[in-house]
């Protein structure tokens, strides 16, 4: 696969701060949830195994896992034909605004 290609598929499976942080390097253990097209399989055990990953949880109700990987094994993620879509697992805070 090209690095065109692979620039497409960052765009299009990484949500923004996921890709801020790899544009930015990190060696850091990187919680994500990963999205796959019929939730979380034998399949993608084994993937994320080869890869160093660590499963925490199985998200069954949006076909996805929580999951703790490196940013190099990341971007080899994406080249999966089964991960659909990759999201930062981070705290959300709430901004309040004046009315």
């Amino acid at each position: 696969m090209d690095g065109m290609d692979q620039a497409a598929l960052k765009s299009q499976k990484l949500d923004p701060s996921l890709r801020s942080i790899l544009d930015e390097g990190t060696d850091q253990p990187i919680s994500v949830i990963v999205q796959t097209i019929d939730g979380l399989k034998e399949e993608d055990r084994r993937t994320m195994g080869s890869l160093g990953g660590k499963i925490k949880d199985d998200l069954y109700i949006i076909n996805a896992f929580s999951a703790e990987i490196s940013a190099k094994s990341l971007e080899m993620l994406i080249l999966s034909p089964r991960v659909t879509r990759i999201y930062h697992d981070a705290e959300v805070h709430a901004n309040r605004t004046a009315r």
